[in-house]
């Protein structure tokens, strides 16, 4: 460690260094305001931090500096190392909206948990074999690939039923994937948030052979920063609705038979869509531009909920809610939910 290093940083500064762990490479001025830290200024005339435009960002003495403070304080934190052919403006943004977020509900009886992206594979078929729009009416296609057509054959058993019958174990899924699912891509989730509540009551239970994320007992939000809810993006809204409903019957057939819509306890799970937008007015016009689709949205993949929410709609909401189940319906817009 360089002379500079030992000597450039006080206390506020190594708590700000800190934040650009793995989890959370990009910042902004405004963010690191609302987290009360204020030091971003010196780091950057002291080289640790970098700027592109209004994203912060570490430099490698930075990077250097932050794996320091970890061995020194015993802490597991990653730096997080942003190159260049990262999207460091949203970056920020998932940042920004995991951070409202956790500020805006305490969980109190439970644990907050997030992944930031998170990312699934789903069978890569192209948007007229997702989707089509016949008449004005919105269908849903992909069940009748061959893909789905197989998977229903070889993983016949969803719903309560399931849970007689031994969990596929990830070889199996993996196996079948090779051999039935070839061609595949990836869908980045923005930001997936598990509410794992009153989690002491399921300890006991034991985990299944292939949970992706360990989502067994938890309710889980699906977050996709989404374009303005102009008519000529309606079709991207649909395509990322579409692959959200290919996890989800994914999620019932092969990884969580049995255990998707309802917990070890019997108790509704909750798997919601969420398009996000930086502004109100956006977050509205999402609402009205989807829900005149009415049930159709769900189709095949029911029971889900579609809300729209935006980033100044947290901004804005000043009060502590209790749960998530609390914030949402006071910050967000209902697309599609359940009775």
């Amino acid at each position: 460690m360089t002379a500079k290093m030992r000597n450039a940083l006080n206390a506020d500064m190594e708590n700000v260094l800190l934040l650009f762990d793995e989890e959370n490479p990009c910042w902004t001025r405004p963010m690191l305001s609302l987290a009360n830290e204020e030091a971003a200024d010196a780091l950057l005339r002291e080289g640790f931090l970098l700027r592109e435009g209004e994203i912060l960002f570490l430099a490698p003495e930075g990077v250097e500096r932050f794996r320091a403070l970890r061995e020194e304080s015993f802490l597991s934190l990653r730096p997080g190392v942003s190159g260049p052919e990262m999207d460091r403006e949203r970056e920020a943004r998932r940042s920004l909206l995991r951070m409202f977020l956790d500020k805006r509900h305490l969980q109190r009886w439970g644990l907050k948990e997030y992944n930031k992206p998170f990312l699934f594979d789903v069978p890569n078929l192209d948007e007229e074999e997702l989707f089509s729009i016949d008449g004005g009416e919105l269908v849903w296609r992909y069940q009748e690939s061959a893909v789905f057509v197989k998977m229903a054959r070889d993983f016949p058993h969803t719903g309560m039923a399931a849970r007689a019958y031994p969990a596929p174990d990830i070889a199996r899924i993996s196996g079948w994937m090779t051999s039935f699912m070839p061609k595949r891509r990836t869908v980045t989730t923005d930001l997936l948030y598990r509410s794992r509540y009153d989690f002491r009551a399921y300890a006991r239970f034991p985990k299944l052979p292939a949970d992706p994320c360990d989502m067994l007992n938890t309710d889980r939000f699906f977050c996709f920063f989404t374009p303005p809810p102009l008519p000529e993006n309606e079709r991207t809204m649909l395509k990322t609705l579409g692959e959200f409903q290919m996890y989800m019957t994914m999620l019932r057939r092969m990884y969580m038979p049995g255990y998707v819509d309802r917990d070890s306890l019997d108790q509704d799970g909750v798997n919601w869509l969420i398009y996000i937008h930086e502004r109100e007015t956006d977050a509205v016009g999402c609402a009205e531009l989807l829900s005149r689709r009415g049930r159709s949205l769900d189709g095949p993949a029911a029971p889900l909920e579609i809300w729209s929410l935006s980033l100044q709609a947290l901004l804005e909401h000043e009060e502590t809610s209790e749960t998530i189940h609390d914030l949402l319906p006071d910050v967000a817009h209902p697309i599609l939910r359940l009775a």
